[in-house]
């Protein structure tokens, strides 16, 4: 069926262009998140292309997580961002999360999600597995803190088990409910998150136009 999933995209992805003043300074990198709030592990009948790394692998198995952030990590600029990494796999962010100090991300899974934190800003599409190694690396010279069991089994319990659903198109049903309940009052309708739909269509990697978006045209 060829349409725009329209009743999948979030309502705070709404596209205009907008002028802001000088974004915030950027946070010393690598930094960590503040908190683990929910993850789901998710199950998926269908696998899809996950272009959030170089290699495009398929996935068909991860979680879905929100986290709190410092707002200033996750300002949209107009310049490579830093990435949202999880144990060794880099996350898709799913909403903007200036306004709410709030991320939900899919993570391609089995991974592990003690290790969660910021690195270098860079597209997360040229992102290898060369290059995780490498920001771990940075990260533990960093003294990046994991989180603790207790904070992961609580998440996970926020979670309620696995979803198992059909495919990328019902997985983004789920996170977009989640984008509502956890950072939708927020940033739905906010001028930052406009200027952000206007240069990243969800939830394609920054700066990548209208490239990828026959994921949605051909769900």
């Amino acid at each position: 069926m060829r349409r725009i999933l329209k009743s999948v995209l979030v309502p705070i992805i709404v596209g205009s262009t907008v002028a802001f003043a000088a974004p915030p300074p950027l946070p010393s990198i690598p930094a960590p998140i503040r908190a683990l709030l929910y993850a789901r592990p998710f199950a998926l009948n269908e696998s899809f292309r996950y272009d959030w790394r170089q290699e495009k692998p398929m996935v068909s198995e991860g979680y879905l997580v929100v986290i709190e952030v410092d707002p200033d990590l996750v300002y949209p600029r107009q310049t490579a961002e830093p990435v949202l990494f999880v144990g060794d796999q880099t996350a898709m962010r799913l909403n903007v999360g200036y306004i709410s100090g709030r991320v939900i991300a899919l993570v391609p899974g089995p991974v592990a999600l003690r290790r969660i934190w910021f690195g270098t800003p860079q597209l997360p599409e040229a992102v290898t597995a060369e290059i995780i190694k490498k920001e771990q690396a940075l990260a533990n010279r960093e003294g990046i803190q994991s989180l603790s069991v207790e904070e992961v089994d609580t998440a996970l319990k926020q979670g309620g088990g696995q979803l198992r659903v059909a495919n990328f198109k019902d997985l983004l049903a789920e996170a977009a409910r989640l984008i509502n309940q956890y950072a939708g009052k927020k940033e739905k309708g906010s001028k930052l998150s406009s200027w952000f739909a206007s240069v990243n269509p969800f939830p394609f990697p920054y700066g990548r136009g209208n490239e990828g978006m026959d994921i949605y045209q051909n769900a």
